[in-house]
């Protein structure tokens, strides 16, 4: 891209990801103004890419950095599930037990694939060709957070059934903060773009998986 010197209007968008870059931070809610301390090779990759686009393309291009919280929506290959929301209706619907190895309690940002989309197009556009020369970092996110024990409920409350779950503990939560809030940026410019209520966009979610199974 750099080779090729591109001219007019135009806008780099980088996805990174609010959980991996904010995992160690302090003081939550989480905001722009927040120092990024990932805890986790996924988060230090996604910062480290933030810093390359903002280092390579200054000057090149308008850049905008997507820091986005927890995306969720139906659609997901079921052989490489991700996602916690995923997993649970697959896990309802399979009676599969579903292993989790953090607090019940632990708090978390999710927003709708479609909203994240419409949100990160708006930042697009508007950055388009101002030659700011100074990478936009944005948080998309809904601000609305939620806790792992009430998504279990919510889940369970959509598929009237009782979601087998398997506590333990893992090595790998120690790289799982507790507590996840965000501030979305713009929030007042990026609210009519938040289109999906969590339990709509959960019930999207266990609809998809179900019509799968039953139809496979």
């Amino acid at each position: 891209m750099i080779e090729h010197h591109p001219s007019g209007q135009g806008v780099f968008f980088l996805t990174s990801s609010a959980g991996g870059v904010y995992a160690g931070s302090s003081n939550p809610p989480f905001s722009t103004l927040t120092l990024p301390l990932p805890l986790s090779p996924y988060g230090e990759l996604k910062l480290a890419q933030e810093h390359v686009v903002s280092n390579r393309l200054l000057g090149v291009c308008d850049v905008v950095i997507g820091r986005v919280a927890n995306l969720y929506g139906p659609g997901q290959n079921l052989e490489k599930l991700q996602g916690l929301l995923s997993r649970l209706a697959l896990s309802s619907i399979t009676k599969t037990p579903l292993s989790i190895f953090v607090s019940l309690d632990t708090m978390r940002d999710y927003i709708y694939s479609d909203d994240a989309a419409r949100i990160a197009l708006h930042w697009i556009r508007k950055y388009s060709g101002m030659k700011t020369n100074t990478p936009q970092i944005k948080i998309i996110a809904s601000g609305q957070p939620v806790s792992i024990g009430y998504l279990i409920h919510l889940m369970q409350d959509i598929a009237r059934t009782k979601t087998p779950i398997s506590y333990g503990s893992h090595s790998s939560s120690a790289a799982q903060a507790r507590d996840l809030r965000l501030m979305p940026s713009g929030q007042e410019e990026v609210e009519g773009f938040l289109q999906t209520p969590l339990p709509a966009g959960t019930k999207s979610i266990y609809l998809d998986i179900l019509d799968r199974y039953q139809t496979a």
